[in-house]
């Protein structure tokens, strides 16, 4: 008891802690001790509670975005910290807290919507019509055709003679029980991750895979053999156990990926125009008929095949544009419009119609959370003027602004 009173006392008279403790939890960001001090706080007044939820879940009243983008942070802040010394001792004001909330709800990158109070209007941070973000979902297939759902079924999925499938949390893994010398014949499975989805995978020779969105990975249970092949469409970042006898093998529909151990992200959607592949560490070499000459690949490097005219580009890159996705982050530095939303559909489940075509082709750039609501990337591109976007339901509906 004497616990949950401090932490009252610090919440109460600490807006800046308050406020980041409360956009971290929206953001799915907050430790599980720091979440339960946060319902004990919520839960211990009503005007807590509604404190709490005027701020995360009323609907109905339009938010001030343009003027919280517009917002001197640094001023604000410095203005607040004037505030805070001068009322340190006392219990700090709704409309205080509610005053300055705009600059405190920016957890970890992400654009967060601010809240600005007056004695006649309120300010919410989420719409009622929201369209919320991809999770962690998959579907397992076995060599034996049984589907397992992976966010239904946990614990051991199959506990075989030489090896056992475990899915725990967001990760699948396979861990062998035998020598690879027991094993007659190949069983594949299959992990296939929906529109909106994520998962990872553990393979069974320690190899680490994080599956994107719309992505099919199919894959032997046990190695064997003199290399280590798996099948990929769609989008996957590896980092593959090193094994300098048996070559880890990549096959796309596009080209093959070989590596002894390494850490690189295949982007190899069959409806985008091009697929590449991104070099974190160590080198890959990549051969097929679509790229001609077999190429090789050191850190930093991208390799980009264009579907339609076969050209191969190979160029230095920022890899952290190109695997921010695995840390449930979005990161676009001019990027054409048509790119991005493509991404976009992918992870929210949801359509994008051009009332426009142009648009298309204008590029943006942007860094936040993928984790977060639609609202705060549309609000990037309202603010951008650029565009327009009308939003019905699941779809979103863009053309030109001003």
């Amino acid at each position: 008891m004497e616990r949950i009173d401090r932490n009252n006392k610090e919440l109460e008279n600490d807006p800046f802690l308050l406020a980041s403790w409360i956009a971290k939890s929206m953001a799915g960001e907050l430790s599980d001790e720091e979440l339960q001090l946060l319902n004990e706080w919520r839960m211990t007044s009503e005007r807590n509670h509604r404190l709490y939820d005027r701020i995360v879940s009323r609907e109905g009243r339009e938010s001030k975005q343009k003027h919280f983008m517009a917002f001197d942070k640094v001023f604000g802040w410095q203005g607040y910290s004037e505030k805070l010394k001068k009322t340190e001792k006392k219990v700090i004001s709704w409309r205080v807290f509610l005053r300055y909330v705009a600059i405190l709800l920016i957890p970890l990158g992400a654009v967060v919507f601010g809240i600005f109070h007056s004695e006649r209007e309120s300010v919410s941070l989420i719409d009622l019509n929201v369209i919320k973000p991809g999770g962690t979902r998959a579907e397992l297939i076995l060599s034996s055709g049984k589907i397992v759902d992976l966010v239904t079924e946990s614990g051991v999925i199959s506990h075989g003679e030489n090896m056992i499938i475990r899915n725990e949390g967001k990760t699948l893994s396979y861990k062998s029980t035998g020598s690879q010398a027991e094993v007659d014949s190949l069983s594949y499975n299959e992990v296939v991750v929906p529109k909106g989805g994520e998962y990872q995978l553990v393979l069974s020779d320690g190899t680490l895979v994080y599956l994107n969105s719309m992505t099919r990975i199919r894959f032997p249970e046990r190695f064997a053999g003199e290399c280590r092949e798996v099948e990929v469409v769609g989008e996957a970042f590896f980092e593959v156990a090193k094994d300098k006898h048996s070559p880890f093998v990549v096959k796309t529909e596009t080209y093959d990926i070989t590596v002894l151990g390494t850490k690189f992200n295949v982007t190899a959607y069959v409806d985008d125009d091009v697929s590449t592949t991104t070099l974190v560490d160590g080198a890959i070499t990549i051969s097929g008929k679509s790229i001609g000459e077999t190429r090789t690949l050191y850190p930093n490097e991208q390799l980009v095949v264009h579907k339609k005219s076969g050209e191969v580009d190979v160029k230095n890159v920022d890899v952290s544009y190109y695997t921010a996705w695995k840390d449930g982050m979005f990161r676009f530095r001019d990027v054409r419009l048509e790119e991005i939303m493509r991404v976009v559909e992918r992870w929210y489940d949801m359509t994008v119609v051009y009332e426009d075509e142009s648009v298309k082709s204008l590029h943006f750039g942007f860094n936040m959370s993928r984790h977060e609501t639609i609202e705060p990337l549309l609000n990037i591109f309202e603010l951008n003027g650029k565009i327009k976007i009308t939003k019905e339901g699941k779809v979103l509906k863009i053309k030109r602004g001003r």
